[in-house]
């Protein structure tokens, strides 16, 4: 008689909580340090506040824009992510180290692009936002000295992806801890004038950040270099630009760039709609708000999505494709998990959120919906980045920017404006929209990491 074939396990049955302490050993290092800069950040927003709505406005906004201009760290980071980590898994010392220092030295190059971009941008980026004339001539300088400074972001979000493909969460905290202390005494002293120092407003809030990760590049480069800490640059490696290494960091990279473009593009042209709505300074200003809260979440999710790429790709490069599945559904089920539990005081105490950075009536009712649809969505975007990051660790970046040009513009904005203008729901009907386009992106994502194509991928 026959045998009857073994049954794939199902995705569920590839979930195994005795990796939760590894994956939470990388996760929970990984979310602090972002939470950290998400902090300081709301930490600006709330000293800015007390200079009124418009500064609130400036500030967030300018956030918001900063990412989609700052997309060449993404598509050069996310390539040696995936290198290094299956370097390191193959015990391969000298390809990890160059793949560090290729990164590093496309990133020097090319952030020169977007620094100039933004320095001369600025305010035909806000005037094109259809954004009140006080905000753009708040949130221009604003912009100027972020871009200014930006190749000192380049460099740490080097430093810090090296430290996290070799499995090091913990460094790149405690440099967060530092830099990120620095902006915030700085953002205090700047901001206000205290002390003797200039009062500046919300520049001073700029350039406290470009100091604090002007020290920090320093620091992590000690770090690099002393061995210590699971990666070394090595000297037998080099800065010189080499062709072949270049073309496979950005083959793997690109994708990743392209989806955050159009990740952080759908925010900003979702600005232009909420600008467009009755109470536009209002609906801005509770959105700069609620945006800050959203970043919270979103950096767990993130942080997730970096576990998994981590431990994904070292499975990878140790040939152990059971055991990357594990690693990557086991992430997916904890990141889930987590963020949807972590989500409920965040509903329960909305309106108190949002009272604490503004006593705006109308600012506190319109922010306080938006908390509650951030809660709803996001376990759905958390299991698109979770599921994301394993692609990405095997080198399969094109579903996720494929899924994000779906559901973020052919489905978040034009369901988002019919909503909000077509159907009436005003400045509503652009929050309901979160809900529809997350979920879709989730499902897809997440199915794609089931099919296991990315199993027979090589870098």
């Amino acid at each position: 008689m026959a045998e009857t074939p073994a049954k794939k396990p199902s995705s569920f049955g590839k979930i195994d909580f005795s990796l939760t302490r590894q994956i939470l050993t990388l996760t929970i290092p990984v979310a602090l340090t972002r939470q950290l800069d998400n902090i300081v950040g709301m930490a600006d927003i709330f000293m800015v506040g007390k200079l009124g709505p418009e500064a609130i406005s400036a500030v967030g906004i300018s956030r918001t824009i900063v990412m989609v201009i700052s997309v060449t760290m993404i598509a050069i980071t996310t390539g040696a992510f995936a290198m290094i980590a299956q370097a390191i898994g193959a015990k391969d010392e000298e390809g990890a180290s160059a793949a560090a220092k290729q990164s590093i030295s496309l990133l020097a190059v090319f952030s020169i692009i977007p620094s100039i971009i933004g320095v001369m941008g600025a305010p035909h980026f806000l005037r094109a936002l259809s954004l009140a004339p006080e905000v753009v001539a708040l949130a221009t300088p604003y912009l100027r000295v972020f871009f200014g400074g930006s190749i000192f972001m380049m460099m740490n979000f080097a430093v810090t992806t090296c430290l996290h493909a070799a499995g090091n969460a913990k460094t790149p905290f405690y440099i967060s801890i530092f830099n990120n202390g620095i902006k915030f005494i700085l953002s205090i002293l700047l901001i206000f004038g205290f002390w003797g120092f200039p009062q500046m407003g919300v520049v001073g809030a700029a350039i406290a950040g470009v100091i604090g990760r002007g020290l920090g590049v320093l620091i992590g480069f000690g770090v690099l270099y002393s061995g210590k800490f699971g990666i070394k640059l090595l000297p037998t490696t080099s800065y010189k630009p080499d062709f072949a290494q270049a073309k496979r960091i950005l083959t793997i990279g690109i994708p990743a760039a392209l989806q955050g473009m159009l990740r952080n593009g759908s925010s900003v042209a979702l600005v232009k709609l909420i600008a467009m709505t009755s109470a536009s300074t209002t609906a801005l200003a509770a959105y700069s708000i609620g945006s800050q809260m959203e970043r919270l979440v979103r950096q767990i999710s993130l942080a997730f999505s970096t576990a998994s790429t981590t431990l994904v790709g070292q499975s990878i490069g140790a040939k152990n494709l059971d055991e990357a599945d594990r690693r990557g559904w086991t992430t997916l089920a904890l990141a889930v998990i987590t963020v949807t539990i972590l989500g409920i005081p965040l509903a329960v105490f909305a309106k108190p959120i949002i009272a604490f950075f503004t006593d705006a009536p109308d600012v506190i009712q319109i922010g306080s919906i938006y908390l509650f649809m951030i809660v709803i969505s996001e376990p759905f975007m958390c299991a698109a980045l979770t599921s994301g990051g394993s692609l990405r660790a095997a080198g399969d970046n094109m579903p996720a920017l494929y899924y994000t040009l779906i559901a973020q513009w052919a489905i978040r904005l034009p369901v988002a404006a019919f909503l909000a203008f077509w159907m009436g729901y005003d400045i509503y009907g652009i929050w309901y929209s979160l809900i529809i386009f997350c979920a879709i992106q989730g499902f897809l994502t997440v199915r794609k990491f089931g099919q296991g194509h990315w199993k027979t991928r090589k870098l």
